[in-house]
This record gives C-alpha cells, sequence and structure tokens, in this order.
C-alpha cells in the first residue's frame, strides 16, 4: 500500500461515521485506491447512497484536513513498529468485518502492534476496574484456561478484570492475548506499560486510533473506551462478564456483544456483595448465560466449531454439485 493512499484512509477514519466502511469498500475496489472517493463531487456521493447530511459534512470536514499531519503520523507508525490494517485487508479481522453492514459497524483502519495477526479464535473477557478479590482471582483464572485451551483472550488493559484476564492468558503455556485499547500511545492506565510490552511479544495491541496527545491526556473522554466495546466483542466468538455493577462500561460491552449475535456468559459471583450481584442479574435479565466454571464456555466453542464445519461442508457439496451440473 503507498503512503500517498493510506492518508485519505486515516482522514476517512477520522469521520468515519460520514461514509460507512462497506462504501468505502465499494470505492476502493472500483477505483484502486481511495483518492478518488476523497476527491469525489456532491453527485457521485449522492448516487453512493449518502444522505444529504452525510454529503454536506464530508465537503466540509474534507476543506479542513491537512494531510501533513497524517503524512508525519505515518513517520511515526513506522518507527514504532505500527502497522495499519484496513478493512479491505486480507490481515484485517473477518469476524470483526462481517459487522461490515451493522449501524455501529466495524472501525476502516485498525492500528496493530504484535506479533499475532491470527484473530480466528478470540474468546472476550470483560469486567468492571473496580472488582472484587473474587472477580480478580476468576479472571486470572479463566484467562489462563481459556488460552490454555488454544483461544486467543480478548480485553481491554484496563485496571482490574481486564488486566487479570491479560496476565491469566499470558500465564499459560504459548498463551496468546489481544488489548483492545482506546488509543495506541500512550498506553493507559500507565502501570500497565510493562504488561503491554509482553502482550505484544505474544499477541497484539489493536486500536481504531493513534493519537499521541499533545497535551498529556488532553483528548481522555469515556466516549473512547465505550467505542472500542464493539471491537473488543466483534472480534470474539463469544464474551465472559466478570463483574459489573448494576450500570458501567461492562454493562455496555455486553448489550453490544448481544447486538452483534455474540453469546455472553456472565460469572456467577460470591454471594454477599450487592453491587456485583445487582450486575450480575443484570446481565441475565439482558440475555446472559450464568458460569461458575469454564465448561459451558468451552462446551459452546466447540459445538459452534463443529456447527461451522458442518456449514461449510454443505457449502463445499453445493459448489461441488453445480460445478458437476455445469
Amino acid at each position: 500500500m503507498s503512503s500517498s493512499d493510506i492518508v485519505y484512509w486515516l482522514a476517512l477514519q477520522e469521520r468515519h461515521w460520514l461514509i460507512p466502511v462497506t462504501k468505502v469498500e465499494h470505492a476502493f475496489n472500483k477505483f484502486g485506491s481511495l483518492e478518488q472517493l476523497w476527491k469525489a463531487d456532491a453527485f457521485y456521493l449522492y448516487n453512493l447512497g449518502l444522505s444529504e447530511t452525510s454529503v454536506s459534512s464530508f465537503l466540509k470536514y474534507r476543506n479542513s484536513v491537512r494531510f501533513e499531519n497524517y503524512e508525519r503520523l505515518i513517520g511515526v507508525l513506522e518507527r514504532n513498529n505500527v502497522r495499519l490494517l484496513r478493512y479491505v485487508d486480507k490481515s484485517y479481522p473477518t469476524a470483526l468485518k462481517d459487522l461490515g453492514k451493522s449501524s455501529d459497524g466495524p472501525p476502516l483502519v485498525l492500528f496493530h502492534k504484535g506479533s499475532l495477526f491470527d484473530f480466528s479464535d478470540c474468546v472476550a473477557i470483560v469486567g468492571t476496574r473496580e472488582c472484587s478479590h473474587y472477580g480478580h482471582v476468576m479472571a486470572r483464572k479463566l484467562g489462563k484456561a481459556i488460552a490454555k485451551s488454544g483461544y486467543t483472550v480478548v480485553s481491554g488493559l484496563a485496571r482490574g478484570v481486564d488486566t487479570e484476564a491479560h496476565c491469566g492468558a499470558l500465564e499459560a503455556p504459548r498463551g496468546k492475548t489481544i488489548a483492545v485499547l482506546a488509543w495506541m500511545d500512550p498506553i493507559y492506565p500507565s502501570e500497565n506499560v510493562e504488561l503491554a510490552k509482553d502482550i505484544v511479544a505474544r499477541g497484539a495491541l489493536l486500536s481504531e486510533r493513534y493519537f499521541k496527545p499533545s497535551s498529556k491526556f488532553a483528548e481522555l473522554t469515556p466516549g473512547k473506551f465505550v467505542e472500542r466495546n464493539r471491537i473488543t466483542s466483534g472480534l470474539s466468538r463469544c464474551v465472559i462478564a466478570v463483574e459489573s455493577g448494576k450500570e458501567g462500561g461492562t454493562i455496555h460491552q455486553v448489550r453490544i456483544a448481544l447486538s452483534q449475535g455474540r453469546e455472553v456468559f456472565a460469572v456467577k459471583p460470591k454471594s454477599g456483595n450487592k453491587r456485583v450481584m445487582e450486575g450480575y442479574k443484570t446481565f441475565l435479565d439482558m440475555g446472559a448465560t450464568p458460569m461458575s466454571s469454564t465448561k459451558p464456555v468451552l462446551d459452546f466453542l466447540k459445538k459452534s466449531s463443529t456447527q461451522k464445519t458442518l456449514n461449510d461442508q454443505r457449502i463445499d457439496s453445493f459448489y461441488q454439485r453445480s460445478i458437476t451440473a455445469f
């Protein structure tokens, strides 16, 4: 990919809601680059299926972009061994790409740092930053058990459940884990810088924005943490929710996962913790399956893998019959 075309991908990513990823993919496949889409007139954009509001907003945004900022960013990425996974690339996660037609679709571009490019067997483990001791213990145990079974553990590198899930995965022999970040640089929270390095060696860091702020944490907002939820569950075959209160980011994560058609499992907490019990009951009310060990999760993964194999065999058989008939 040429750096001249990458600037258009990065610029469109900044306002990804204006042009759906499937429309961007269509333009790229037609022209072989995004330059024509970026420079298109209003007539072409309307024919692409964009609303009047989107076209007006895009044209206004386009006139404000300074490409030299993206050219500098490309240099930063190269120096820091950060790769770009575009929606049209074969290395882009298939499970995430399959969400392209949803109202809250996948990122146009993913920033990737690490050694892992296989996103086929991922399981998300999520939960509150303020988890109980039991939550800490369970998150680590689950991370290790899931990784030991050959699956990649996905979480968000946050304090609490996320940190324990990553650490558990790294404790397993050849365990793999992916941290989905709100931004690539700086690593947040700062106490997880060394953990991030370990994840790079055995897995990957992923984010839809790079964001190295000119002033420390100038743009850190809760919304950026919420946005990544669709990536965390979108990558994963199922989601395990360890602990949460009645409201919060984990509740939103479960809601997003269910809307994406992902199976959600909720860890049954120890009795006596009112806040955590409220969160657990909320998970169940939303449609999560209760669990107290990895068995139901591993049973689901095995069953879904068998079903996928059967479906693939049916498709292959159908095409073979069609070719023979022809």
